[in-house]
């Protein structure tokens, strides 16, 4: 497989392959408000109008926003896909659920969960999940889905989709027997969301009238290639360029150590070329609140909007991508929004921190539903409450931490201060049961240690980066310095050590043995 093939397919670790739809199971009607969750892949929320961003790039979700509550600074564990997604529904951190990077094995994958959708299921809701190639993760790991649309993961799929998009000219002829190709519509280069809007029109239309919905709705619109469909393509791009990044990008396994640096011009293409896929995002949003208000549940749908991680455009000299490094805060914070008349307070903002582990029990309790005690996290409803706003509540420790790394040559930031191990082509295996990529047994355990890992805490954030020569640890005071720029290790001893006692006060108990770095 050529790089390109690869990190569209297992750096993005988005899911090729067949859509799967379970067959519902049980449900029992109670007056709780609905759930709609709408997400869309490496979603910035610094790229939202709404947030003070120059382009028009979100005006449904802009409009959202006035009607409800957003969080300003909400902050994800592992800016992955899948181990973010498992934190987002679990409300645990990584190493407390199973899902500790994307190419767990088959035990992980397999392991029972309490999730979101549990809990709901357990109170009477109907739940499903609509996702496109990013979501194959919903279909991989047991979160308890009533409903799961997805696509799968597994090695023949990827195998049959490269085949087909390299031979463009064959590309027309399967939409002639659509039933014998089902790879065609879960392609990373398919980034019109009218499919994935279709199936959820479709399971829609299969929810009972008489129970309480929770579906999630999870796009990749703004995952790379960041190259959005028509009418958005393009349309933010400057007139005139013609670089290498006119039509996207994608982050490459391997990369000339000679090569140039891009260019300012090329940065700022990505750049558009992101929003034009966030303005795609947007309007699946606005079509799917349109759908629902011709039904006549929207206004008794709690709404939220979300990501699972945000995204690195080579905007601050800190790479492309998502989950290889900690630095900055682009790859690390979310949107989160909640909407839900009469429940949530109209056109406020909620500056205090927020953490990917808050969200479900942030949600259960807007809906009246209590928490599992397996849920880490706490609820934030006090927050967005209709009337007087209150005042903060103390702050909470979020943990941060690098998912494993794919490759050990592709020019980016962090293979300058990282413990070296080999590229997924000698660390993954295929699963010969499954077809599943999968990190070989014999390298879990330096790809935990090697892991980059941190903390923020009030204004300060803290990184710890194994290094073969030792740990090195860093400092960012991101209240006067929010671009997270400069290190200030060094004129703060003693918060350095007081955020390095809180953090491995902090990581789960499995993880605290393997503080030490070790080569392999």
């Amino acid at each position: 497989m050529g790089g390109v093939a690869v990190a569209v397919a297992v750096l993005g670790f988005t899911g090729l392959g067949l859509a799967r739809t379970e067959r519902d199971t049980g449900g029992s009607g109670t007056a709780r408000p609905n759930l709609l969750i709408l997400a869309s892949d490496g979603l910035r929320p610094d790229h939202l109008s709404g947030n003070g961003y120059p382009r028009p790039t979100s005006p449904n979700i802009d409009r959202l926003m006035d009607e409800g509550t957003r969080f300003s600074d909400t902050v994800v564990q592992v800016p992955r896909t899948a181990p973010s997604w498992t934190t987002l529904l679990t409300s645990q951190w990584a190493g407390e659920h199973p899902v500790v990077h994307s190419l767990v094995g088959r035990e992980a994958r397999e392991t029972k969960l309490t999730t979101l959708a549990t809990v709901l299921e357990a109170q009477g809701y109907r739940t499903a999940v609509v996702a496109d190639y990013a979501g194959d993760h919903f279909s991989r790991f047991p979160y308890g889905f009533q409903q799961v649309s997805a696509p799968d993961f597994r090695f023949p799929d990827l195998i049959r989709q490269r085949m087909l998009i390299m031979h463009v000219a064959l590309l027309p002829w399967t939409a002639l027997a659509p039933g014998l190709f089902p790879e065609r519509g879960e392609f990373p280069e398919l980034t019109d969301p009218a499919p994935l809007r279709a199936r959820v029109h479709r399971t829609l239309d299969g929810l009972p009238a008489d129970a309480p919905f929770a579906l999630v709705v999870f796009a990749s619109s703004t995952h790379f290639p960041y190259a959005a469909p028509w009418p958005q393509e393009g349309q933010f791009v400057e007139r005139g360029y013609r670089g290498p990044w006119r039509f996207g990008a994608t982050p490459q396994m391997e990369v000339d150590p000679e090569a140039p640096s891009p260019a300012p011009e090329d940065v700022a293409a990505l750049g558009a070329n992101y929003d034009a896929g966030v303005r795609t995002f947007d309007g699946l949003v606005g079509s799917l609140r349109a759908d629902l208000e011709r039904r006549g549940r929207w206004d008794d749908t709690l709404v939220v909007v979300l990501s699972d991680h945000g995204e690195h455009l080579a905007d601050a000299g800190l790479g492309l991508g998502h989950g290889d490094h900690l630095w900055g805060g682009a790859a690390l914070r979310i949107p989160f929004v909640v909407r839900l008349p009469g429940q949530v307070a109209e056109g406020r903002t909620v500056t205090q921190r927020a953490r990917s582990l808050d969200v479900a029990p942030t949600v259960l309790e807007l809906l009246g539903v209590s928490a599992p005690e397996s849920f880490r996290g706490r609820s934030l409803a006090s927050l967005v409450r209709p009337g007087a706003e209150p005042g903060p509540l103390p702050d909470a420790p979020a943990l941060i931490e690098t998912d494993l790394w794919f490759s050990d040559r592709d020019g980016q930031p962090y293979q300058t201060v990282r413990i070296p191990y080999p590229w997924i082509y000698e660390t993954a295996t295929v699963e010969k049961a499954t077809g599943e990529i999968a990190l070989k047994p014999e390298w879990e355990g330096t790809v935990r240690r090697a892991r980059h890992r941190g903390l923020y805490l009030g204004r300060w954030k803290l990184l710890e980066l194994p290094t073969p020569g030792g740990v090195v640890v860093q400092l960012f005071d991101v209240v006067a310095d929010p671009a997270e720029a400069r290190d200030v290790a060094g004129d703060f001893p003693n918060v350095v050590t007081a955020m390095r006692a809180r953090l491995a006060e902090t990581l789960p108990d499995g993880d605290r043995e393997l503080e030490r770095p070790v080569e392999h």
